[in-house]
């Protein structure tokens, strides 16, 4: 089961789980005709339309596993402005999940997608591991933070089976029209003169969607073999060929130049939690232990993967409000 499972996460497991042989349940609140992400395999998923606080014990009763994908309020546009909000959308449906798995004769495996970047607001030059423990700047990160929490609580205190994986930033085909990459291209495609980058030397770590597809096709072809090694773990999925981490003006500069556009860049403000001590967050990244237990590694160069990308969004803009970026 993927909660979800209409986004852009949830979708692209989805196509990659049926792809490998499974069955595939989609939970989303998101109504059928609208989840357009899953149209090429809404006929071989069972999609129930719901949301985690309304599952019951039918939902998940034999299940292998549960990627817990539904998100709440991101510090946009909510975050600042109304942190109960925040707190209550991002958390409360995790909880109600885990107190119903909790009570399940054969409990599945529980894999909660974290967010790498929002858990880290560390300041200059800090290493961050799989051991690593959130030290964040934002409302939404420490949302994050209190669920990843809850997972490694519930597999303490009652042996759910659970994982954690702190995934980096993520683009490609069908991404979200908010996120830097992917408003860019939009705008690029749509003749647009000049794009405010926002949190301009502010660094991401930013990882193509197929290499993120790759990472859960091993996790789970690993899973398959050996259950017992994962419940319990946190595991880093991000990086690139050469793990390059770029601030947000540099990638928006390649995107720029893959796309053949001279679009004006301009160095907008900063986010909530993107400073630290007066400087843009900087962070270093390790995905070691990760990487030997999946004997997996990012394959895609950046300028590849845009290319890819402004190539998809070139095809299908009209999903998207043209001229409302």
């Amino acid at each position: 089961m993927i909660t979800g499972g209409a986004g852009v996460l949830g979708s692209t497991l989805a196509k990659l789980f049926i792809k490998m042989g499974h069955k595939v349940t989609v939970l989303d609140y998101c109504r059928i005709e609208e989840a357009w992400r899953l149209f090429d395999v809404m006929a071989s998923i069972d999609y129930k339309w719901k949301s985690e606080m309304d599952i019951v014990k039918a939902d998940i009763s034999g299940l292998d596993v549960i990627f817990d994908c539904a998100i709440g309020f991101a510090d946009r546009p909510f975050g600042i402005e109304s942190p109960q909000n925040t707190m209550s959308a991002n958390i409360l449906p995790s909880l109600s999940l885990l107190e119903k798995v909790r009570k399940l004769d054969k409990m599945p495996l529980v894999v909660y997608p974290s967010s790498f970047n929002s858990l880290y607001g560390l300041g200059h030059k800090n290493i961050v591991t799989e051991n690593s423990l959130p030290l964040s700047t934002s409302i939404y990160g420490w949302t994050k933070a209190a669920v990843e929490l809850l997972y490694l609580t519930y597999s303490k205190a009652y042996g759910v089976p659970i994982v954690i994986t702190r995934t980096s930033s993520t683009f490609g085909p069908g991404g979200r029209s908010d996120e830097l990459p992917h408003r860019l291209i939009l705008y690029i495609i749509n003749k647009k003169e000049t794009f405010t980058v926002r949190s301009p030397l502010a660094t991401r770590l930013w990882t193509f969607s197929e290499d993120a597809a790759s990472f859960y096709e091993a996790f789970v072809s690993r899973f398959e073999i050996e259950p017992l090694v994962f419940p319990g773990r946190i595991l880093h999925l991000g990086g690139n060929n050469l793990d390059k981490i770029t601030t947000n003006i540099e990638f928006a500069k390649l995107i720029s130049k893959v796309s053949n556009s001279d679009i004006r860049l301009l160095e907008g403000e900063y986010e909530p939690g993107e400073i630290v001590d007066g400087k843009p967050i900087f962070l270093s990244f390790s995905a070691a232990e990760t990487r030997r237990l999946l004997n997996w590694k990012p394959k895609w160069p950046l300028e590849s993967a845009i290319s890819k990308t402004v190539d998809w969004f070139s095809s299908n803009q009209y999903r998207y409000k043209v001229g409302q970026f």
